[in-house]
Parts: C-alpha cells; sequence; structure tokens
C-alpha cells in the first residue's frame, strides 16, 4: 500500500500544474483556489507516503493533518462555490475560510496531543487521526470538530456544485458530455469525503485507497468538462486540443 499515497501525489501533481497553468491563462479565481486545494491534497498523500517509508515525527503527522485533514475539502469545496455562487458571497464565505484557516493551523500546531493516544502506534501503517490500539483521537474535541466543519462544509459544496452542474444540463437536454462530467466529480468527490470517514472510524488504509480512486474519478470529470478546463493540454505546453474532439 505504500505505493497507493504516492501514485495519488503524482496524479494530484499532475492536476495542480493543469490549474495552474489554466489560472494563469484565464485568471478566474476557481482555477486559483482549485490549485490550492489540489496541492494541499497532493501534500498530503506525499506527507503519508513519506511516513509509511519510516519519515516519521510528530511534525510529519500535524503537517499531514492539516493539510489532508482540514483544508483540502474546504478549498476545493471553496472553489466550486466561486464558479456557483454570485461573487460579493464568494468573497465573503473566502474570507471566512481564510481566517477559519489560520486558527485551525495554528491549533493543529500547539495542541498537545492527548494524553493515551501514542503516535508510536502509527509507526509502520498509514497515517490517522485515531490511535488504531486505543481508539483515541490524538487532537481534542475542539480541534476535531473544526475539522469536521471543515471538511462537512467543502465535501458538502463540492458534491453540492458538481450535482447541481449536472441536473442544470440535463435540464438543459445540452452538453451532454458536462452531465456525466459533473457526474464524475461528484462520484470522485464523494469517494474522497468517503474515505475520510472510513479514516475517523479506524480504517486508514481504505481512506488511502479510496483518496485515489476519488482523485483519479474527479480528475477525470474535471478534463470532460469545457466548463471548467475550456482547453486541456499538458501544463505550460503550447499545443492544445479540445476535450472531446479528436
Amino acid at each position: 500500500m505504500v505505493a497507493v499515497p504516492f501514485a495519488t501525489t503524482a496524479i494530484a501533481l499532475f492536476f495542480t500544474l493543469s490549474l495552474v497553468d489554466q489560472f494563469l491563462e484565464r485568471r478566474r479565481p476557481y482555477q486559483g483556489i482549485w490549485a490550492l486545494g489540489m496541492g494541499l491534497y497532493g501534500l498530503a498523500s506525499l506527507l503519508q507516503g513519506l511516513w509509511q517509508l519510516g519519515v516519521t515525527g510528530e511534525v510529519v503527522f500535524r503537517l499531514w493533518y492539516i493539510t489532508g485533514g482540514m483544508l483540502v475539502a474546504a478549498y476545493l469545496g471553496m472553489g466550486t462555490l466561486y464558479l456557483h455562487a454570485p461573487r460579493p458571497v464568494a468573497h465573503g464565505i473566502f474570507g471566512g475560510l481564510v481566517v477559519l484557516t489560520v486558527v485551525g493551523a495554528v491549533l493543529a500546531l500547539v495542541t498537545p496531543l492527548q494524553t493515551g493516544a501514542d503516535l508510536r502506534h502509527l509507526y509502520g501503517q498509514a497515517l490517522a487521526s485515531v490511535d488504531p490500539q486505543t481508539g483515541m483521537r490524538y487532537f481534542p474535541a475542539g480541534v476535531g470538530a473544526l475539522t469536521a466543519f471543515l471538511n462537512t462544509a467543502g465535501s458538502l459544496a463540492l458534491i453540492g456544485g458538481a450535482v447541481y452542474s449536472a441536473v442544470v444540463f440535463a435540464q438543459r437536454r445540452q452538453a451532454g458530455y458536462r452531465v456525466v462530467s459533473s457526474v464524475l466529480i461528484a462520484l470522485g468527490a464523494f469517494l474522497s469525503a468517503a474515505g475520510g470517514t472510513l479514516e475517523r472510524f479506524n480504517f486508514p488504509q481504505a481512506h488511502t485507497l479510496a483518496l485515489l480512486l476519488g482523485i483519479v474519478v474527479i480528475y477525470v470529470g474535471f478534463l470532460r468538462s469545457r466548463e471548467v478546463i475550456a482547453v486541456f493540454r499538458f501544463p505550460f505546453a503550447r499545443g492544445a486540443s479540445r476535450p472531446g474532439v479528436t
């Protein structure tokens, strides 16, 4: 299973570069925020892989918790809000997210881990927010509540936005590939969110696999959507080809 998080990292890196390339060309806020979210996705997976290779310690754990546990879903969902919500509303929510990001990161860096939850119990296996031997969470309830809020809100925004797009396109009976794209994005987001739920119920290996499956499905969905990426190309390459056109 060590190869799984590194595969996820590679896909997330390419996805991030694609989004950065598109953002530099089109300057759409949702592309920039999605790029940030995908970058966090890849960093969290990289930390997961390094941990399983023996690069352990409290700093690695805390950075993994911040990037993967707290922020990935929140920023992917924020990008979706910028795609669908009025700009003033999206700006206001983004301001709140920045504040919560700073608060959450500080708490995750300085809050002592709970007594009875030992990081050594994770050595040689996947990172998790729950001690696999004692069943205790590493962070106290306050940090966990903020993490749950960010994950839930972000996942609902990402999945809800994709479902909304699918319904709208289906009702208009236009651009069938957009319906397929939106369904794939919703499915991939659901897989990733389900993986997070499995991790919190002490199934970290299933979580790692779900993250890989989720990002693959999401990426395929994004590449099928002209609404999101009008022109697909390898990142920073001059040649381009429109998706769905051979």
